[in-house]
């Protein structure tokens, strides 16, 4: 749909969002990982923690096969952290391949979500979430116009 982010944008939005509100020495796999807390969290209060779990593990399953340091990485449902491994992947794989496989399964994620319920409201349901607005960068002015 014309204006939507892209699940791949969408991802790095919210990874990049993390790095921010994170500490100034926070990479971008703790960031990815972060991240994909925050949205199992977030998306587990509207689809249950079982449905969402479910989402997650078949992304990181599917993202696999192109990105190998998801091996070490575990997800697990009704736990925090939910991701676990990180740091074994990171030492393993390297830092950017972690926090790109990761990244990768987030989006991956995203499109399933977008699959089952719509792109649209896929969209809306991570932005309400998680309480911000990565449909655009306007600012809020923008945003208020819209509604």
């Amino acid at each position: 749909m014309p204006g939507l982010p892209t699940a791949q944008q969408l991802a790095r939005r919210l990874v990049d969002r993390e790095r921010i509100a994170g500490d100034s020495d926070m990479t971008r796999s703790s960031a990815a990982a972060r991240a994909g807390e925050e949205l199992y969290q977030a998306l587990s209060r509207w689809i249950g923690s079982d449905g969402c779990h479910a989402l997650f593990g078949r992304a990181c399953a599917q993202a696999q096969v192109d990105h190998p340091p998801l091996e070490v990485v575990h997800l697990r449902a009704r736990a925090t952290p939910y991701f676990e491994g990180v740091a074994e992947s990171v030492r393993e794989y390297g830092e950017t391949a972690t926090a790109d496989a990761i990244e990768s399964m987030l989006a991956g994620m995203i499109e399933l979500l977008g699959r089952l319920i719509g792109v649209d409201m896929a969209t809306n349901l991570i932005e309400r979430s998680l309480g911000e607005s990565a449909r655009d960068d306007a600012g809020p002015e923008k945003r208020r116009a819209e509604a």
